[in-house]
């Protein structure tokens, strides 16, 4: 399925521990993820997320996120942090079950010479990223712009083939705002193929005679069954906005089943079954799920 853009909204409302007049201010970084993580500082377990730290020696630090389990095997995040004195550092990560279907983005502060004014530095992953601000195209990442007015900002990072990132971050007189930001690949949409039946005498069929061939598969293999997909019997849904951002897929239909995923408004799925306000779902390769019919649009 293509994956219609993911939209995550950050607001740095407070950089600074206590005022950018304390020079000799700690470091505190701030870590949030889907689902909840273990996070590692320098390789000793500092809790779960949501987690925040406010008590951090400026410098470089090593942060490792390992995600809870949900049934899903997914890779775990580790990266390398410049801490600045007074200021806090955000992290935020959606992990997948690979490294190219996770995304994230690290935003902070480090302070430049001239007080009276604010830049930005955006850098990306992939590279070559189209850079949008305020709804203005900027140029490609990695970008520098030495003239960025106070305030808050809407960025967009967008990329054929990756779902877009939308951040909202303020940028402050005296410091560069710096924005790294993780893209995850779209997953690929596949169109089933229609069967054209030729017009004219109806061909004669050729029986093969059955065989007692038989192919073995090795212990433990998997074997996938595809369905031959009729045209104009697919249906798909397309989520909408919710309350949360996001919504649950869960192992069932109704409200106390266990939530086996997440999906995003915009995204689309292919639908299997239909279920007293429910519908199931196919939310990833080989993988399927119940969400409510209250936030999808059917196609």
């Amino acid at each position: 399925m293509k994956r219609l853009p993911i939209i995550i909204i950050l607001f740095l409302g407070s950089f600074f521990l206590s005022g950018c007049s304390l020079k000799k201010s700690p470091s505190a970084i701030q870590i949030n993820s889907s689902p909840s993580s273990g996070v590692f500082v320098n390789g000793k377990s500092s809790g779960m997320t949501p987690y925040t730290g406010n008590d951090y020696k400026e410098g470089e630090i090593v942060v490792k996120l390992i995600p809870d389990s949900t049934g899903q095997a997914l890779v775990p995040w580790e990266g390398k942090l410049k801490l600045n004195a007074g200021v806090l550092t955000l992290i935020e990560r959606e992990f997948g079950i690979s490294d190219s279907m996770s995304s994230g983005q690290i935003l902070s502060l480090e302070k430049i010479k001239d007080p009276k004014s604010a830049s930005v530095s955006i850098v990306s992953d992939p590279d070559s990223t189209l850079v949008k601000i305020d709804g203005e195209s900027r140029g490609f990442s990695p970008l520098s712009l030495d003239k960025i007015s106070a305030g808050e900002h809407e960025i967009l990072i967008s990329k054929e083939g990756f779902s877009e990132r939308r951040v909202r971050a303020k940028a402050v007189n005296g410091y560069r705002l710096i924005v790294n930001v993780k893209l995850a690949q779209a997953t690929v949409e596949i169109t089933p193929t229609p069967t054209i039946v030729p017009s004219g005498p109806t061909p004669k069929a050729t029986v093969t005679p059955k065989t007692n061939k038989v192919t073995p598969v090795p212990t433990g293999s998997t074997v996938r069954i595809t369905p031959t997909v009729s045209p104009g019997s697919v249906s798909y849904v397309t989520i909408k906005e919710t309350p949360t951002g996001w919504l649950r897929v869960r192992n069932s239909p109704g409200t106390s089943a266990a939530e086996v995923a997440r999906v995003n408004p915009g995204e689309k799925y292919l639908l299997l079954e239909e279920k007293s306000g429910w519908y199931k779902i196919q939310y990833s390769e080989g993988k399927e799920g119940w969400i409510s019919a209250t936030y999808a649009t059917k196609e």
